[in-house]
């Protein structure tokens, strides 16, 4: 496990199963890679009932949250990973690489797709596993 790319949008689950590739891109509220730790704020908003959890296995793990729950967390920094988590040693494609912990990149958000969004939205997060 090196990290994971979380998806962010407005469409359902069974809309995002359906749509093209189009339709999804148009859908994206939010997209980033991060580290291992790196989906610790869904599963904490899992835990608090704030969230539901409807598939695991990292291809993709979905999740389905409010946009008042998740979209704040976004723009507030609280996706961030933690910073005392374990550092990712590996080779990928022949080359090797060292990951610390609370490791993020950047974060695409699209704010005029975040702006239209109701807060009792549901919006659809799909981590997908980047082993």
């Amino acid at each position: 496990m090196i990290g994971w790319w979380i998806v962010v949008s407005t469409h359902s689950p069974e809309e995002r199963d359906r749509a093209d590739q189009e339709a999804r891109r148009a859908a994206i509220l939010a997209q980033w890679e991060t580290g291992a730790d790196g989906i610790r704020w869904i599963e904490q908003l899992t835990d608090a009932g704030k969230a539901a959890k409807l598939a695991g296995g990292g291809y993709p793990n979905r999740y389905t949250a409010r946009a008042g729950d998740v979209l704040p967390l976004i723009d507030g920094g609280g996706i961030q990973p933690p910073k005392d988590g374990v550092w990712i040693f590996g080779i990928d494609e022949g080359e090797e690489y060292a990951q610390p912990p609370g490791w993020m990149g950047k974060v695409e958000v699209h704010a005029d797709r975040v702006a239209a969004c109701l807060a009792d939205q549901v919006l659809t997060i799909d981590p997908w596993d980047q082993s």
